[in-house]
């Protein structure tokens, strides 16, 4: 039996990944903030006769309680596949910034440390073709290396635009070190949560952007792909400073501080 672990499952695009995966008869673990999120998709597994999923209650931004979770995910090993979706976007105020109870800027601690740490912990726990890919964003901005913590002249947008750069940075570097983890945008707007809170028109179905992950997930001839950055279907350059070994390196090196506070 195939076993997957998606984030951000409870709605929008994570929930239609997941849902096709119990339509084809995964096992999934599913990481949610509070239990009755998932209650569709034990719902959906019950009548599709798939098995039932194993729910986690876990605060994905607070570190401590995502290496607790890898601890619990890694005794269902070896996995097939973890699909790591959560994201908080920019905010309805973008002018408001967040934090998490360690300090660091909401969004790069979501988008960014969170699957990081994830993709880091898990990837021991992978079966012999496992896979494990982030959902990025064609959005990306330059970060800046003297305020990874995204301090100065607060904006949600950058913020978040610049965690997914990040998140590209991390998957270049775990690769090299043997992860086999590729990073895709699924597709152009579409209706989430995300999208609604910017206030931005649809430009795609939520089936667009599942073909396009799940083609990252599960297609054969990505075999052995690692470290790749997909826009949609096809291989595609990221922005430039994903380039920069040595800002590349200065930001994952952020990521791992801020994963072990």
């Amino acid at each position: 039996m195939n076993i997957a672990m998606v984030t951000g499952a409870a709605s929008g695009l994570g929930q239609e990944i997941a849902g096709d995966l119990l339509r084809r008869g995964w096992q999934l673990l599913l990481p949610v903030r509070s239990a009755g999120r998932a209650e569709a998709l034990v719902a959906l597994a019950a009548a599709l006769g798939a098995p039932r999923p194993v729910v986690v209650e876990v605060d994905l931004g607070e570190p401590g309680a995502v290496r607790m979770l890898c601890g619990q995910v890694a005794r269902y090993g070896p996995l097939d596949l973890v699909v790591n979706n959560a994201a908080v976007g920019g905010g309805i105020d973008v002018s408001q910034r967040e934090v998490v109870s360690t300090g660091t800027e909401l969004r790069m601690a979501v988008n960014a440390v969170t699957p990081h740490l994830i993709a880091r912990e898990l990837a021991p726990h992978l079966g012999e073709h496992g896979r494990i890919v982030q959902v990025g964003s064609a959005g990306q901005m330059a970060l800046d290396l003297t305020d990874l913590n995204n301090e100065q002249g607060y904006d949600g947008i950058t913020a978040y635009c610049r965690s997914k750069l990040a998140l590209i940075m991390s998957a270049m570097e775990l690769a090299e070190a043997g992860v086999p983890v590729n990073v895709v945008h699924p597709a152009r707007e579409m209706p989430t949560r995300i999208v609604a809170d910017g206030g931005w028109p649809i430009a795609s179905t939520l089936d667009d952007g599942t073909l396009a992950v799940l083609r990252v997930a599960l297609d054969s001839a990505l075999s052995g792909v690692k470290g790749v950055y997909f826009n949609r279907f096809d291989q595609a350059d990221p922005h430039e400073q994903a380039l920069d070994t040595q800002a590349r390196r200065r930001v994952v090196s952020w990521l791992d501080q801020a994963a072990a506070l």
